[in-house]
């Protein structure tokens, strides 16, 4: 399970553990992501349509349409048995790479420590 973009990578873990909560359309679950993950990463909208159809494709995410009286039908999506069973593989996906990204940086600041790097913008190295 890979997506194509390094940034939106985590992007299902995201969306499957937010539909935990319960039911949501797309747009909701868009603003969650915007209001969870750092502005630099740029989330699309179209990005997360094309996650969940993914997600509804391989049975992690089922949908219906949400016939509310106000306004537009709004397709409604929840996360399936397959979509849990997929959440946990990202889990431990994701404790594998901080595990990897926190030795890295265990080694790279003993390496600013000893003066063989300097941060950007700082004389010093710290």
């Amino acid at each position: 399970m890979e997506f194509n973009s390094k940034q939106n990578r985590h992007l299902p873990a995201f969306l499957l553990l937010f539909l935990l909560d319960g039911e949501a359309h797309g747009g909701a679950l868009w603003n969650r992501i915007r209001t969870m993950l750092p502005e630099e990463w740029n989330i699309d909208s179209g990005a997360v349509y094309r996650v969940l159809r993914d997600l509804e494709q391989r049975g992690s995410v089922q949908s219906t349409w949400s016939m509310d009286e106000s306004g537009p039908p709004k397709r409604v999506y929840r996360i399936t048995d397959a979509g849990k069973q997929e959440l946990m593989w990202w889990r431990k996906d994701i404790q594998l790479r901080k595990q990897n990204l926190e030795s890295f940086l265990q080694m790279i600041e003993k390496h600013i420590q000893a003066g063989a790097l300097k941060l950007e913008g700082d004389g010093n190295g710290e």
